[in-house]
């Protein structure tokens, strides 16, 4: 499990932008968030590393594709 900090910089972005892919990441139906459980406390959001990690994989992928297609 991530704090938001940590998400942010495993997926290379600054906070808020992590904060605002993830919001229309959850729009779209995807999930980042680790099971509420799991979280020290109910004001503490955590993110699931392994999801985080995919996704910001993935996202590097689109970011290299759409420049060599430029």
């Amino acid at each position: 499990m991530l704090t938001t900090s940590q998400a942010a910089e495993l997926a290379g972005l600054p906070k808020e932008q992590f904060r605002s892919a993830m919001s229309k990441e959850r729009k779209n139906g995807k999930e980042f968030h680790a099971p509420k459980e799991n979280w020290p406390d109910k004001r503490t959001p955590m993110w699931d590393e392994d999801r985080v990690r995919d996704w910001a994989k993935a996202r590097k992928k689109r970011k290299k594709r759409k420049k060599h297609s430029d």
